[in-house]
């Protein structure tokens, strides 16, 4: 009998026990150190607490490095809350989503209207101003005329509007949203920028150059720069406020569109493009001619020696049929800021402070609310220069935007929810019929479904909003005409 052999036979399965030992080891440290290496997904670390953590929340969320002209930089926000500032830059959305998350926000500064925004100021997370100061600066009482200016129908105020001016209207000719037209092609087909001066010659420089350039959009034109350009107004001749829908003008600038999609000369991407998409459509010389509302914003955001500049020219406006005189405008939802003050805020000092400096921009201080501000040791914000005061920002096309309508922002600064939704359902079904009425009715019906959208937009409550926008309409005549 072979003794070792058996004794061989018995060391394998101590052998194999101990390697399968040592690969369960190995595992299980590869493992522990994948887990060291790679935790998943963690929550991102709280902000510095002695940071004041304020938001600018634009349309595209800061996507746009042109963007950089228009937002004020940390150092200059520093100076203004006398510390340590930390931005975050977000769209909308994003900053609805941290107000739910329970962020820390102590102060958001947004850079356009938006229904959402609006709603959200008597959610119970922004600050009522007066009760802010009242805790923080006792004695310092908004004046009833400013309440009137920027609080909404209660005469509650949650945000601050940016602007240094109440503006007066304004016939200038290169005031508000123009067209581009792309200088090379004008050039190559002999295109005169008188061409685009009348409607029927507009559409024949649009016809060759949709025949000539397939890849090109012939156009890039949307209703609010047709309304304005067709003489659309928000008073009528005895200086009563009226919504610019439900007037004869529109009718004409949704034919004109209609017009322009069944012949093939407006690009659909007109009613979806967010600005980037136009700017990249503008700098790749993708697009013809554009006028649209985003246009102004996004021109007055880039520099000198942008490119685009050297692509395009201004041409038009076009003459409406009725040759009424145009009403050009700024577009008001970009261009004035307005800043809003979080609840629970740590910083509810530095909020008054800030508080305080936009308060300068627009309103002289009375002996009272100079005595309340030292009082409560801000006396020195009062005396100092101003070291930002937010304002226009400058640029080539800042030249052709001149103010047309007393403050029209006062329009978006509302607060009810009521209002709010009555608003969103109003713009809403405003926007699905402007693009059904364009894109999906025969020439000869655009009348007709005009008709029908306009008395539908009163059943869903528009008198309501018409109402409210009337008495803001009157507070800002009236203060437009006691600063002269």
């Amino acid at each position: 009998m072979n003794h070792n052999g058996k004794r061989g036979t018995r060391r394998l399965p101590v052998i194999a026990a101990s390697a399968l030992l040592a690969v369960l080891a190995l595992l299980l440290w590869i493992y522990t150190r994948a887990a060291e290496e790679d935790l998943g997904f963690q929550p991102l670390p709280p902000p510095s607490p002695d940071k004041l953590q304020w938001v600018l929340i634009t349309r595209e969320g800061g996507e746009l490095p042109e963007y950089d002209c228009l937002l004020p930089d940390p150092g200059r926000l520093e100076q203004l809350a006398g510390m340590p500032v930390e931005v975050t830059v977000c769209t909308a959305d994003k900053f609805m989503n941290l107000a739910a998350a329970n962020a820390p926000m102590d102060a958001a500064t947004l850079c356009y209207a938006d229904p959402k925004l609006k709603r959200f100021e008597t959610s119970g997370k922004a600050e009522n101003l007066q009760e802010l100061l009242n805790r923080e600066v006792p004695g310092f009482r908004l004046p009833q005329e400013f309440r009137d200016w920027c609080g909404n129908t209660k005469g509650d105020v949650y945000a601050y509007p940016h602007t240094g001016v109440i503006a007066r209207m304004d016939g200038n000719p290169l005031a508000g949203v123009v067209m581009l037209a792309n200088r090379k092609l004008m050039d190559a087909y002999s295109l005169p920028s008188a061409s685009f001066s009348h409607k029927e010659e507009t559409l024949e420089a649009l016809k060759t150059i949709r025949k000539a350039e397939p890849g090109v959009a012939p156009s890039y034109m949307d209703l609010a720069s047709l309304q304005q350009m067709f003489g659309a107004r928000a008073w009528d001749q005895e200086g009563v406020w009226q919504d610019v829908f439900f007037q004869e003008e529109t009718l004409e600038a949704l034919k004109y569109m209609n017009r322009l999609y069944g012949e093939r000369l407006l690009g659909e991407d007109v009613f979806t493009m967010s600005q980037s998409y136009l700017l990249s459509q503008l700098r790749e010389e993708k697009v013809f001619l554009a006028a649209t509302g985003s246009l102004y914003s996004l021109l007055q955001a880039l520099p000198e020696d942008d490119p685009v500049w050297d692509s395009y020219e201004i041409v038009g406006p076009i003459a409406p049929d009725s040759r009424k005189e145009f009403q050009f405008r700024q577009n008001y939802d970009e261009q004035y800021a307005s800043s809003l003050f979080l609840a629970g805020s740590a910083f509810p000092g530095v909020q008054a402070r800030l508080l305080l400096w936009f308060y300068r921009q627009n309103m002289e201080l009375t002996a009272e609310q100079r005595q309340a501000a030292e009082d409560a040791g801000l006396g020195e914000v009062l005396e100092s220069p101003l070291p930002y005061t937010p304002a226009a920002p400058g640029g080539v096309y800042e030249r052709y935007a001149q103010p047309s309508l007393p403050y029209e922002i006062l329009f978006a600064h509302y607060a009810d929810t009521r209002l709010a939704s009555t608003f969103e359902s109003v713009e809403g079904y405003r926007q699905i019929q402007a693009v059904r009425i364009v894109v999906s009715t025969p020439q000869s019906e655009v009348e007709q479904i005009y008709r029908e959208t306009l008395l539908e937009m009163k059943n869903r409550g528009h008198d309501l909003m018409a109402q409210w926008k009337q008495n803001k309409y009157r507070q800002a005549e009236r203060l437009a005409e006691s600063t002269e």
